[in-house]
């Protein structure tokens, strides 16, 4: 049975991330940008917390780096934050560029997103700063006149660009996975083949049982920085009762649970990400205890999420798992009515060609329902092991399709050189692994 990812351990290190930051120096008189403005947007808001975007306008010359900064006059304070470095000090706030989005011309522009606590109100700042310049939305008057066109003329240098990282097909890319982290701290070859994984878009795993409201502020975050980005956010919902029947990924809330939890994650849910629903949850149907009603979790949860927004895929295991027939028969009794396909080989090796055979023949018998499959570790196909198995190598990056075989796209739903399990070698599940991602990246054949 194929691993899941941690999602609770990612949030905490993204946490960890933005609340330890050591402070940010200040900005030299060269860094200045004089003349700014700043667009500050409430995006969400909810019990005791709240999203916001943030766009910077340079008025001013080009800059290589920047430092924004504002006052919360009301208790606010960063809990997560992306596109940018953050610091905070009491109500001072701070942040900087990172690598790729720190150069802007002048009238660029850049932008930034976080989530916030909240108690009692939440106005917007009163006034923001860039580089330790007072952001007025306005050009300074110049304090010389300008040259005339016979005058010799020095031309500003030209800044240093460095394009953000790219996405493949239309598929978000997150900067908060462990991949991208270790991507970020290697060096020489290693970071080479860490970067095939770190800025190929994968999907977040959303497992938190424990506090809803967690998981809730997870998808909010995740999607909500997809949407930001222009790109389409992939979410895999797994905390189905009787999840992994109990093995290294066992788990799942309660029986009496599931319905409220579904419906407070699906409440988080920006823009119209696409949602693969609990990985493993039919073809592990009735093999172990304490499952419930899964069919009738599985539709309610389809239709909750949905109805917010999300393009429901429904794992039907891979084709080494179950017949066509039994694959057939047990999409069936979930139906369609609001899922709009089904999803193959999560966190499995199945090849390719073998998924998308096997897909067309369950798509035939289900009247043309379309399907996505995981092509994270598959490069090399099946050794016939399933838990961090040797010799594998990455698949075909993500992408969307559009060929005539009911086939919408191939996804990176398993998220590459994050361990099935204590075994082979590996470390617990979802922990990262080094020497097994180092492997899949060298064996891609891309």
């Amino acid at each position: 049975m194929p691993t899941r990812r941690s999602a609770t351990a990612l949030l905490a290190a993204a946490a960890v991330a933005v609340a330890g930051l050591t402070a940010v120096t200040a900005a030299t008189a060269a860094q200045a940008a004089p003349g700014c403005k700043v667009e500050y947007k409430i995006t969400n808001q909810w019990g005791g917390g709240f999203g916001a975007d943030v766009t910077i306008i340079n008025l001013g010359d080009p800059i290589s780096s920047w430092t924004a900064g504002w006052t919360f006059t009301a208790g606010q304070r960063i809990t997560q934050l992306w596109n940018g470095t953050a610091s905070q000090s009491g109500s001072a706030v701070s942040v900087a560029s990172l690598p790729w989005n720190g150069s802007l011309a002048t009238n660029g522009r850049t932008s930034f997103g976080f989530n916030g606590s909240w108690s009692g109100s939440n106005p917007v700042p009163g006034s923001f700063t860039l580089n330790g310049t007072v952001c007025t939305g306005t050009a300074p008057t110049p304090t010389t006149p300008p040259p005339t066109p016979t005058d010799p003329v020095t031309p500003n240098p030209t800044p240093t660009v460095t394009t953000p990282p790219p996405a493949t097909g239309n598929f978000y890319v997150d900067p908060t996975t462990q991949a991208y982290r270790a991507w970020q701290a290697a060096g020489g070859s290693d970071k080479a083949l860490l970067e095939k994984i770190a800025l190929t878009p994968q999907a977040y795993w959303v497992g938190n049982w424990a506090d809803a409201s967690h998981a809730r502020s997870e998808v909010a975050d995740y999607t909500g920085r997809a949407v930001a980005a222009g790109r389409t956010a992939v979410l895999v919902v797994y905390a189905i009762p009787g999840r992994d029947c109990g093995s290294y990924s066992g788990g799942g809330v309660a029986e009496s649970a599931y319905a409220a939890w579904i419906d407070t994650v699906a409440s988080g849910i920006q823009g119209n990400p696409y949602v693969i629903l609990e990985p493993d949850a039919l073809a592990q149907l009735g093999d172990c205890s304490g499952q419930g009603d899964r069919i009738g979790f599985l539709k309610y949860a389809a239709k909750a999420l949905t109805l917010k927004g999300a393009r429901v895929y429904i794992d039907a295991g891979h084709s080494s798992w179950l017949p066509v027939s039994t694959a057939v028969s047990r999409l069936n009794q979930v139906g369609f009515e609001y899922a709009v396909g089904f999803a193959l080989n999560t966190s499995n090796y199945q090849t390719t060609a073998a998924s998308k055979s096997y897909g067309q023949q369950i798509s035939q018998q289900l009247g043309g329902k379309r399907f996505v499959i995981d092509t994270s570790r598959n490069g090399n196909g099946s050794n016939g092991e399933w838990c961090n198995p040797r010799g594998r190598a990455l698949g075909e990056r993500p992408t969307l399709v559009n060929d005539g075989s009911g086939l919408d796209a191939l996804l990176w739903v398993k998220l590459p050189g994050e361990s099935d399990g204590t075994c082979n070698g590996g470390p617990s599940a979802g922990a990262w692994f080094q020497e097994i991602a180092l492997e899949l990246a060298r064996n891609a054949k891309w």
